[in-house]
């Protein structure tokens, strides 16, 4: 081992994840812990987070050999004492790479693994229950055999009988959002990557139907194209994309809107989620418009921070038409929301909890 060295390894998100390269790893390092990311990116880079590149694998199959090879060359190169992963396809590769060589290891479940199973489009009827049986077996092997699991949301957290579950959430670092909110009349924006489940043409189609009654209804969108929405071209008036934005000019732009869009497929990982985007929008003073699942209502109604609108495009255009045409109105909920933001969540108070369950693993 390396002293007390901390290695966060993902082989599977992008090299900025908001969660892990902005959030975790950082909020380690500010901690004073000796951490190093490993992950897919171009080159290694040395300067605000440590980071080992992985290779981009060209495809799934190639992504659960080549790229796990480098990433087990990767981890004997840096030897850490605690190895603490994001993916669930590396938990049989860390768990062994942990035991030979006698370190920690933590999986961090960002989403509920069995859940995502029905998400997933590419799988037929053969392969869907075959993909869940697998998805139970890795969250119990884990459960039994990590040394902790840390836990994005509390529904993620119950799945878990670890007895070191910690739950770490993706609140935003509320220092980042400092900038006054300036909307753009008829401004919808939405933050984060752009797939059919995560409602891509609901959102166009809305936008579209709501400028036959706001007819400077635009929407803005910030983040990469994946799956099924790659090479989708926008009408630059109606529709406008910035691709991927760096985090730190993600509240500039937020601060733009006059309401900020989150919009998921009722799917069982998402209808209990917490979408980071939605704390976002309401660091950033933006009342938010969102699916109306009912642990969404639940937990962020009595803010009284945003709208939930239904999954009919007329329906939601026509209530969306309502909100917009009362920007009085829009403001107080945005400053309800960001009220709401520095009082309960505030990515302070995970960073030490995450802080704290490190410690217990790996002292300093």
């Amino acid at each position: 081992m390396t002293g007390n060295r901390i290695v966060h390894l993902s082989t599977v998100h992008h090299t900025r994840d908001n969660r892990i390269f902005n959030k975790e790893v950082p909020a380690l390092l500010a901690a004073g812990f000796d951490v190093t990311l490993a992950i897919r990116a171009d080159a290694d880079e040395s300067f605000d987070v440590p980071l080992v590149a992985l290779p981009t694998a060209p495809g799934r199959l190639a992504r659960l050999t080549v790229t796990q090879i480098h990433a087990w060359r990767a981890l004997n190169r840096l030897r850490p004492a605690l190895l603490h992963i994001h993916d669930p396809e590396l938990i049989p590769l860390a768990w062994a790479w942990a035991r030979r060589h006698r370190a920690r290891c933590v999986f961090d479940a960002h989403e509920d693994l069995v859940g995502q199973v029905e998400s997933k489009d590419y799988l037929n009827p053969v392969l869907r229950p075959l993909a869940r049986a697998y998805a139970r077996a890795l969250t119990a092997f884990a459960d039994r055999h990590m040394d902790g699991i840390v836990a994005a949301t509390e529904s993620i957290a119950a799945l878990y009988g670890n007895p070191n579950t910690v739950l770490v959430r993706n609140f935003p670092w509320l220092a980042d959002y400092d900038i006054e909110p300036a909307p753009v009349p008829g401004r919808l924006v939405y933050v984060g990557d752009l797939s059919q489940e995560r409602k891509l043409s609901f959102m166009v189609a809305l936008t579209r139907r709501l400028r036959e009654f706001v007819p400077a209804a635009h929407l803005v969108l910030a983040g990469r194209a994946l799956g099924d929405a790659k090479g989708t071209s926008f009408d630059g008036e109606v529709v406008r994309h910035l691709g991927l934005v760096p985090p730190a000019e993600i509240p500039a732009v937020l601060a733009s809107a006059q309401v900020g869009l989150i919009f998921l497929a009722p799917q069982p990982n998402y209808t209990n989620s917490l979408p980071t985007k939605l704390f976002e929008y309401m660091a950033a003073g933006v009342p938010f418009a969102a699916s109306d699942f009912p642990f969404w209502r639940d937990t962020f109604g009595p803010l009284n921070a945003g709208v939930f609108l239904p999954d009919d495009v007329d329906a939601a255009a026509a209530a969306l038409a309502v909100l917009l045409a009362d920007p009085a109105r829009c403001a107080e909920l945005g400053s309800r929301g960001r009220a709401a933001v520095r009082g309960r969540f505030d990515f302070v108070g995970e960073a030490a909890r995450l802080e704290e369950f490190t410690r217990r693993l790996v002292p300093r």
